[in-house]
């Protein structure tokens, strides 16, 4: 029996309902008893009561190179881009030409006849952007716009709406008619109801961006108490016969009643997708790669919940510790086919008046963090022994702590510190000199705002150039603004934290991308991205430009009418000697190394790059040390080339390989299994 559990919040906080799966109660009771025998002792929201430990206070400091470029690319009075979080909404083309979608509506009313997709494109030849849309793409109302290239100088569009998930193509982005495809098969072979998928996030991978993969949602409403929840994955050719299944969840029997329709990120580079799904209460966060274009799949679990597959609707459960969990990811592919993952974090807890099927959930700077994995890493993520703490709860490693940023400093009886370790944590609520948080000022009311961040510091998006230098964007309140306007409470800024491939830690908070005083009187929410740009030390994001606090859409409308927001595209070029990079950023490598595969790799590895012109290609691999382990010379020639190497002889583990040609040269790592 499939419930929904309504989980009641404090601090007057809304939640969203979802679909859970029963399971078994003496299953249950086994779990709980040896989560408490092991890591016995509570720790009930340390955030009320949370004071911050003396430490090095950090301005955001200005990471990028020179300025950026800002656009406002459309206007919108649908100011709800998503439930929760905004993914596969921009896509950059080989010529450094960005399209960027959102749900637009010029009606200011909660009807929105208009609805359906805003679309806007940079012509990287021209420099510049298309006038704002006045109306959107489909012909028919839709919701929820997803994009990506589509073959080799065209673009796909999804959206769900007018009865089906539909399909739209150009064979050239940017220019000419859209193209109707049709609609998409609604649900697998034996689905029990008749709903079409919604909220949609599309990928295109292959040779030439030749293969879709999409996934999707399914909810239906037994009764007002009870909803069947669903995720299916669809993948076509053509974009017109598609297969559709449940996915690699279904392998896991969590494919129905645990994860909903903000709850997974789809990325995809070269032949690798990989497919996230994080955010369900009783579960842990899990990652799917294809290195086949989402033929097969292999599983990892990034983060594990001490209770997957409990029921919080049994009166017999109960959580004996708060517990640190991420929510919503975001997930990008580097050139070597790594997957990197950013999840935000919040706390979670049960307290003594707590009714079965209810937690309690804080925000606040104590529980805050923006958290980030990789599969070369250890899994699932891991608390690590914290020797000052006397407390075996404390010190663990305890699995209730593995995604926990903020501590009890010892050396400060009844303050916490932040955990010192850049590997694992991207960002933060940022620190300004002498500017202190303040519970306060924190916008709490209005479930339709507060649920769409979980963590005070939310909506993560990635973005990795060819090197593999990662930047993410997100959202966070900033202690540095206020709005007069609205009791003084906070205003959300976009903050950006870098991670070089060489150093393997996160420069955290190091830009807030909106510090002009021409933004100071806004708040900026729903944070996505360009996954894979084609320029060294160069980032595209896109965000939701909004002049209140809080979202006119939805049952409990928190503006007290209709405003007209923006989404908005940055342009972002890092520091030069962040990234090794040449400060002539109109340098074009004629030699572009796209990628390897596969990876991990047992016997061949084949190596990929695109050549401008003719020439020579040495080939160097070095292990883990430096070492340099193995050498060979091939000839290349103009365009696509894929040169296979021998790698069977090299005992596991990770290893890079350095190819150089017309005087460029890429470094992209990949592992022997």
């Amino acid at each position: 029996m499939k419930k929904v559990l309504l989980l009641s919040l404090s601090l007057a906080l809304g939640f969203s309902a979802f679909a859970q799966q029963r399971v078994a109660k003496d299953e249950l009771r086994s779990a709980k008893a040896k989560v408490q025998k092991e890591f016995a002792g509570k720790e009930i929201n340390m955030n009320s009561a949370a004071q911050f430990a003396p430490l090095t206070q950090k301005s955001v400091v200005v990471n990028r190179y020179e300025d950026y470029e800002y656009a406002s690319t459309m206007e919108t009075y649908y100011d709800l881009q998503s439930n929760q979080y905004v993914a596969n909404r921009m896509f950059q083309l080989p010529d450094g030409s960005v399209a960027i979608t959102a749900t637009m509506s010029h009606e200011a009313n909660q009807v929105a006849n208009d609805r359906g997709t805003g679309y806007n494109f940079y012509s990287a030849s021209e420099g510049s952007w298309l006038d704002m849309p006045e109306e959107r793409v489909e012909p028919f109302k839709t919701g929820w716009p997803s994009i990506a290239q589509w073959k080799e100088n065209g673009e796909i569009l999804l959206a769900h709406g007018n009865g089906h998930m539909q399909c739209f193509t150009r064979e050239t982005a940017g220019q000419g008619e859209w193209q109707y495809r049709g609609a998409l098969p609604d649900y697998p072979e034996g689905y029990p109801y008749s709903e079409y998928p919604t909220w949609p996030r599309v990928v295109t991978c292959g040779e030439n961006h030749n293969v879709i993969i999409a996934v999707a949602a399914l909810q239906h409403s037994i009764s007002s108490d009870e909803t069947d929840i669903r995720t299916c994955l669809f993948r076509s050719e053509d974009a017109e016969n598609w297969t559709v299944s449940y996915g690699p969840l279904e392998d896991l029997n969590y494919h129905v009643g645990f994860f909903s329709a903000d709850d997974y990120a789809l990325a995809a580079n070269g032949h690798t997708v990989a497919l996230l799904y994080s955010g369900c209460p009783t579960n842990s966060t899990w990652m799917f790669k294809s290195n086949d274009d989402g033929l097969n799949w292999e599983t990892t679990k990034v983060w594990e919940d001490p209770y997957e597959g409990a029921d919080l609707d049994d009166p017999d459960f109960w959580y004996e510790d708060t517990l640190f969990r991420p929510m919503n990811g975001a997930v990008v592919v580097d050139n070597s086919g790594v997957v990197h993952v950013a999840l935000n974090t919040y706390e979670m807890a049960r307290q003594e008046d707590d009714d079965p099927g209810s937690y309690t959930y804080w925000l606040g700077r104590a529980v805050d963090g923006i958290l980030y994995w990789n599969d070369t890493q250890e899994a699932p993520i891991q608390d690590t022994y914290h020797p000052e703490y006397t407390d075996p709860h404390l010190a663990g490693p305890n699995p209730f702590h593995a995604a926990r940023l903020w501590w009890p400093d010892v050396e400060n009886p009844g303050y916490v510190k932040m955990e010192d370790n850049p590997e694992k944590w991207i960002g933060f609520i940022p620190m300004y000199e002498n500017i202190s948080w303040d519970n306060d000022k924190f916008y709490h009311s209005g479930s339709e705002y507060v649920n769409k961040f979980y963590g005070a510091s939310g909506h993560p998006a990635l973005s990795c150039d060819p090197k593999g230098n990662l930047a993410c964007a997100f959202s966070s309140p900033c202690t540095n603004r206020e709005n007069p306007g609205q009791d003084n409470k906070y205003f959300r800024s976009i903050y950006v934290s870098y991670r070089n491939v060489d150093e393997g830690y996160w420069h955290q908070v190091e830009d807030d991308l909106t510090d002009d005083f021409m933004l100071s009187l806004s708040e900026f929410v729903f944070t996505n991205s360009v996954t894979n740009t084609i320029n060294d030390g160069e980032y595209w994001f896109g965000f939701q430009q909004d002049d209140l606090i809080g979202f006119y859409w939805g049952s409990n409308a928190s503006q007290a009418e209709a405003t007209n927001n923006e989404i908005v595209a940055v342009r972002v070029v890092a520091d030069p000697a962040f990234v090794g990079v040449s400060e002539n950023h109109e340098a074009v490598n004629p030699m572009t190394a796209t990628r390897v595969y596969p990876n991990p790799a047992t016997d061949m590895l084949n190596i990929e790059v695109n050549a401008s012109q003719a020439s020579e290609m040495s080939i160097s691999v070095y292990n883990i040390m430096g070492q340099n382990v193995m050498n060979q010379n091939v000839n290349i020639t103009t365009g696509m080339n894929i040169s296979p190497i021998n790698v069977s002889e090299l005992n596991s583990g990770i290893y890079f390989v350095t190819v150089k040609a017309n005087g460029f040269e890429n470094t992209m790592k990949f592992i022997v299994k």
